[in-house]
Order: structure tokens, then sequence, then C-alpha cells
């Protein structure tokens, strides 16, 4: 019943977030009208038939069916005299009033929200609003980060000098900063410093990115009916490791994160040892997980590519003359094949003192032999040289544990070189075939091991990813600001916000930012009602961000928004009389449609976003 409660008290309070932010928007048309004595007909919240309300003087003031915004309606707007061109503005009427009274009004409700955001973004800070803390949990090898130096628990104070207050802001600052020249203010062991970055775009979509996965607390989110409940884990564990690894301590040596325990769970299919502390005392449980049931599985064949092709060096290993280059796929460390980075390295370090070191290697399309010295293994070892997956090179492959191919006897390093007859390349061409062939379930694979062309005919099956039944819970901070800091502190957020909006909004139109970021209704509700359960002072913050993106989008210059009716207004100057009323119905007809395709694009992507 509490729940019930709770859930009911937030989805209300989504209602009236957002039914807030319509009605200062609405509200600052209708005052901006009777500023300037302009008779107002409707005040709606909502479009569509009239539901319920009430009249007052001369204006209806009204909840209509759809809840998709709100209007006003004032005397002698466009299209009121379409019947009768002849017909003389009435003093009242909003086409009696100069341009400049005109341009005040269809501006107010765009301004309001910009204003509206600078009171509620003070107000948050001062009752406690939660940000996910923007320190780096981990950094991805290979990544800007990681060439500049950046390390687990470093806390971004500012970007471009933009103050960040939260994860959000570092993501949207990088998104929007010059790639080549993204300026770092970090907070490490008390000392605060600036370090330049070149950003690299995200393999997956194309955005540019910094390379660092947000920081996690240990504390455990155990979900009820779940693996980890069953196995006698509780709400609040402290996540101490799994298997073999210790969060904080050094295993091969780098320092092991929450994100390096998450990494190994996220390979593991079968029975695992998960260690936490509880009251204090270690435990260990060991935990089966349950596959994630997915809606529209795809049979695979269980393989993973090599994983020591040569991505990035830094420090000593990005001097002239070291051995290993970018794109070198490093295949055996003396005689000792190597088909991992984590292969690789235990190599290295069973090599002993022995220098150099032979390496064979595959560089372009030859085999070459390097050596490495003391200062070269060192750089190595030392994380300073990334490696990641052979995507693009000859296909050799790594059965994983249990899949089709290691039950049809494949070993790590095999060649793979057909499916059912046609030749595949490498593993980007492996991962196209079969998923632009879900239906298939029966392969004949051609593969080549140690110069013997072998055969196997395999049945491919889904490998859904594990499911552990537990999350870590988010690193969150709350800042003790007193009135004038978090004023402060409100004005900087109010500003970020504003101008990474109105960036946003340029990318998208020239292509940057993709559409496919952009959310609807279902999106903005399902934000505020995650605010929600966070406490009142994070919905202020939420409805501040949505305040300053309901006052941008209606001042683009499209019919029917307040951008579009600013824009016929500059026009009627340019032009020195009114615009004709048939265009001006024909227009605001065209930015309905393009309203409406809007709201459908936005809504399906909320769809395929939370299904």
């Amino acid at each position: 019943m509490s729940d019930f409660v709770a859930n009911a008290g937030n989805v209300l309070l989504v209602v009236l977030g957002i039914s807030l932010l319509i009605f200062v928007h609405e509200a600052g048309h209708f005052l901006a009208a009777r500023l300037f004595k302009v008779r107002v007909e409707v005040f709606s919240l909502g479009f569509g038939p009239r539901i319920f309300g009430t009249r007052r003087g001369e204006t209806d003031y009204r909840i209509s069916a759809i809840p998709l915004g709100g209007y006003v309606k004032m005397a002698g707007e466009y299209g009121d005299y379409m019947e009768d061109a002849e017909r003389v503005p009435a003093e009242d009427d909003l086409n009696s009033k100069p341009i400049w009274q005109r341009f005040v009004i269809f501006a107010a409700g765009p301004a309001v929200n910009f204003v509206l955001a600078f009171v509620l973004f003070p107000l948050g800070f001062a009752m406690g609003a939660p940000f996910v803390a923007p320190v780096v949990g981990d950094v991805v090898e290979g990544g800007a980060a990681w060439e500049a130096g950046l390390r687990h628990g470093d806390e971004i104070l500012s970007i471009n000098d933009n103050r960040v207050y939260g994860f959000t802001d570092v993501a949207l600052e990088i998104a929007l900063s010059d790639p080549d020249d993204t300026r770092l203010v970090l907070r490490r062991d008390g000392r605060e410093f600036e370090q330049r970055i070149e950003l690299q775009r995200d393999f997956e979509d194309s955005r540019y990115d910094l390379g660092i996965l947000r920081s996690q607390l240990r504390d455990l989110h155990v979900l009820d009916g779940g693996a980890a409940r069953k196995s006698g884990l509780r709400e609040g564990d402290v996540l101490t490791g799994a298997e073999h690894l210790r969060v904080g301590e050094l295993h091969d040596g780098e320092l092991v994160t929450l994100w390096t325990v998450f990494g190994l769970l996220q390979e593991r299919r079968d029975a695992t040892e998960v260690h936490v502390t509880r009251d204090g005392r270690p435990l260990t449980f060991v935990v089966e997980p349950k596959p994630v049931e997915l809606e529209d599985p795809v049979p695979q064949l269980g393989a993973r590519a090599v994983t020591t092709r040569v991505d990035g060096r830094r420090g000593a290993a990005d001097e002239p003359g070291f051995p290993l280059r970018e794109g070198d796929v490093v295949t055996a460390v003396g005689a000792r094949p190597v088909h991992t980075h984590v292969e690789l390295r235990d190599a290295l370090r069973d090599a002993g003192p022995t220098r150099p070191v032979e390496v064979t290697l595959r560089r372009g399309e030859d085999e070459a032999v390097v050596h490495l010295d003391d200062r070269a293994v060192a750089a190595v070892l030392g994380r300073d040289v990334a490696f990641t997956a052979d995507i693009d090179g000859p296909l050799h492959v790594i059965p994983a544990p249990g899949g089709p191919l290691a039950q049809a006897g494949l070993r790590d390093g095999d060649l793979l070189i057909a499916l059912n007859g046609k030749k595949i390349p490498n593993f980007r061409a492996l991962y196209e075939e079969v998923f632009d062939h879900p239906e298939r379930v029966d392969y004949r694979v051609d593969y080549r091991r140690d110069g013997r062309d072998l055969r196997a005919d395999i049945r491919a099956r889904p490998q859904p990813p594990a499911d552990f039944g537990f999350q870590p819970t988010a690193h969150q901070i709350v800042y003790d600001f007193g009135f004038l800091e978090s004023l402060r502190a409100g004005f900087d957020q109010s500003v970020n916000t504003v101008r990474q909006t109105g960036l946003t909004l340029a990318k998208l139109f020239t292509g940057e930012v993709g559409t496919e970021n952009l959310g609807g209704p279902l999106a903005i509700s399902y934000i505020t009602y995650e605010a929600a359960k966070a406490g009142f002072a994070k919905v202020l913050m939420i409805l501040a961000m949505l305040s300053v993106n309901l006052g941008f989008i209606n001042i683009l210059p499209v019919p029917v928004l307040d951008g579009g009716q600013i824009m016929f207004l500059l026009f009627e100057k340019a032009k020195g009389s009114r615009l004709s009323e048939r265009f001006m119905q024909n227009a605001q007809l065209a930015g309905f449609v393009a309203i409406v395709l809007l709201m459908v694009y936005v809504t399906v992507n909320d769809v395929f976003r939370f299904t």
C-alpha cells in the first residue's frame, strides 16, 4: 500500500510539474496581452475539446482534452478575418496593436520559461538536489581520457571554463566541445590542475567521447526475485569483488574498480562467487545468473575477436622508435601464441628478466618480429599501450566458453574462413552476416588451424546476457550550499543549460547531433517521474531544465510556434503592411502539420527507447 501511495504521489508530482511549465508559458502570453489591452478569449491547458473550466469576464479558462501543451487565443489573431477581409480590427484585437507590442506578447511565453529556470535552479540547490557525482569511475583504455592520463577517482570541476555539477553536465559539455581543444579542470588528491584533451569519436554513434565511466558506490541494489536475492544477498550489501578480483587491489598491474568487477560479471554465464561485506563481516555468495529474456533473440555462433590490436600509446610508448605501432596485432610472445591483451601481458610477465623479448605481430598484410627491451615491456605492463578488438583483420576467433563454436571443437586463434561457403574476411563481416540472417540456425564453418583446413557443422543459438539480479548505486553528491552560493550555482546552471540547449538545437540542424536523441512526452514524463523518486528538489532541477527546453522550442521559426509568429512580424515590418490572411492560414496549417509529424517521430523514438 505504501508503494502505491508513493508511486501515485510521484505521478501527481509529474503531472503538476509539467502543467506548471505550460501554465507559466501561457501566463506569459496572457499577462503581456492584458498589459497592452488585448482581449484574451481562451486560456487553455491542453488542446482539443473543452473538458471543463470557468469564464471570467471575456476569457474562458479551460482544461482541454489533449494534454500536450496549451494555448492562449487572443481576439484578432491571424485567421480571424478569413470570411470578412474588409473587417476593421477592434481596438482590443491583437492586430490593432503595433508590431513591437505583438512582438512582446509572442516573446513573453518563452521569456518566462527562461526566467522560471533562473528561479527553480537556485531553489533546487538550496533544497539539496542530488547529482550523480562528476567523478571518474573508470577510464576506457585507448580513449581520450586515457591518453591524457585521467585516473579513477579524479573529480571534474569544469570543462572549457563552464562549471559542472553532475555527470550529465560532463557528457553534455563534452558532446558540445571543440574536439581538438577541450580544457578540463580536475581535482586529484586535493590538488586542482588543468588538463587539455583531444577528443575521439565514439565507435557506435560517432559522438565525440571522453572515454570515462561514471563513479559507482559499492552499496548494492538487490532486485526482488532475482538471482542475487535467492542466493542470499541483501539490499545494502557492500560489493568487494567477484571470483579472483577484489575492488581496490591490483590485478595484472591494474587497480580493480567496480567497473572491472562488473565487466567480469558481464562475461559470465554460470555460477560465480560474489564477495561482499555485511555489517563489517566479509561474506561470499555463489550466484547463478538468469539469462535475460530478449524479445527477438538472434542465434549466434559464440565467437569473439582477438583483443591484441594496438589501439593507442601514451607516455614512453608514444616516443619515436617504440617497437609497437598503432594498428599492430600481436600474435605471439616468444613461442607462446597470445589472443587477448590479458594473455599478452601474462606472457610478458612470465618471460622474466630475459631481454629483449621477441614479439611476433601482424603489421598490415605482413608478419613482423620486433624486440621489446626493459622500457618497452614496462610500458606494456604499465598500461601505456592500449589494446582493442581486431574487428577488421583476418578472422582469428576466440570461441566463447560453452558456445556453439567451442562445442564444435574450435580453439582460440583458429582462422575462420567461410560460413556456408561464403568467405568471411573479418569479424565485422561475421557480425553482419549473422545478424542480417536471424532466421538462420545451421552453419557449415570452414576454418584453418596450423596450416590445415578443417570444417565443422554447428547449430547457432541465442547468447542472452546474464542477469545477476543486483546493481551498483550511482555515486551521488548533494552540494551543501548556503543562500548566496545556491544563487550563484543556480545562475551557473541556468546559463549552462541555456547555452547547452541552444548548441544542441544548432547541432541538430547541422546534423552533428542525431535526431534519435530527441525525446517526446513519454521521455519527459519518465525523466520527471524518475526525478520525483529522488525527491522534490530533484524535480525542481528537472523542471528548470525542461523549462529552458520549452522556451527554446517555442522560439523556433515554425508557424504555430511563438518563433513563427515573431518571424511573421519581421516579414510584416519589412513589407510595410500586414501579410495576407490566406498566406497566414496556409502557413499555420503547414506549421501544424510539421509539429504533428515531429510529435509522432519523437513519440516513436520514446516507444523504442522505453520498450
